[in-house]
């Protein structure tokens, strides 16, 4: 009696543990042994959120849309940000958004100095608007996504990490080796731009440069390829610089008495 009784003890623990080892194993993946991919996952959610804040600029000539760049919403009531070289001054743009709706976006302001342009469109609803972080706590090595409209393609993504911060580019006291810059886009009194490896192509230029958690960290503004598209690097304005010159004309002027 004694050995029956431990026999159906150890068949009880050992069904418990195939139990478990089976609820282990479809909690891991399917049935071909493949991880589950969960949602969210990777920059899912951040490019997810940056498509419908994000915009192709452009102009009407001869009946059809001549792209110009990139720019994203950054408040819910219309203001859009780009660089500044993007449109040229231009007063009016086109912001065509990833599900192909157009809107009118006029020109609030422009800081050249810092290659900073910011548009306002009179949405008939609140918009879908991208967060700033803080810069200053971006890093060389996090993983990053920029999103733009290269070629015309509207919220298109593309990924890499940051390559380096701080990169004084085409200043009078850049480090040996940075003085090939000094002739390039990259000129003004920006302190310090943020270097990634992330694809910036034609028309990409004045996109959202995001962290994993879809908050814009810098402003695209310029690449470096010397003519060889394979060693592209790319550079984006910090967050900290584009959000200052956003909260100077974010509030419109008061009409004259």
């Amino acid at each position: 009696m004694r050995t029956q009784q431990l026999l159906l003890a150890a068949a009880g623990a050992i069904g418990l543990v195939i139990l478990i080892l089976v609820i282990v194993a479809f909690s891991r993946g399917d049935g071909d042994g493949a991880a589950r991919v969960k949602p969210g996952v990777g920059f899912v959610s951040a490019v997810e959120k940056a498509q419908a804040a994000t915009v192709m600029l452009s102009v009407s000539g001869g009946g059809e849309a001549m792209p110009m760049g990139s720019g994203f919403v950054v408040t819910t009531d219309g203001l859009i940000v780009t660089a500044a070289h993007v449109t040229g001054g231009m007063p009016v743009v086109n912001a065509v958004f990833a599900d192909g709706s157009v809107a009118r976006a006029e020109l609030v302001g422009t800081d050249d100095t810092v290659d900073v342009a910011v548009f306002r469109t009179t949405p008939g609803k609140p918009m879908k608007a991208l967060s700033f972080a803080d810069s200053n706590l971006v890093r060389a090595g996090q993983p990053v996504v920029l999103m733009g409209a290269p070629f015309g393609l509207a919220g298109t993504a593309t990924s890499g990490i940051v390559s380096a911060v701080n990169r004084q580019i085409g200043r009078p006291a850049s480090p040996v080796g940075e003085a090939r810059f000094a002739d390039g886009a990259l000129r003004g009194p920006v302190v310090a731009y943020i270097q990634t490896d992330a694809a910036l192509t034609s028309g990409g230029s004045g996109g959202p440069l995001l962290n994993v958690a879809g908050e814009v960290i810098g402003l695209a503004t310029s690449r470096e390829s010397r003519g060889d598209p394979g060693a592209g690097l790319s550079f984006a304005i910090p967050s900290n610089v584009v959000k200052q010159v956003v909260e100077r004309f974010k509030t419109p002027p008061a009409p004259a008495a």
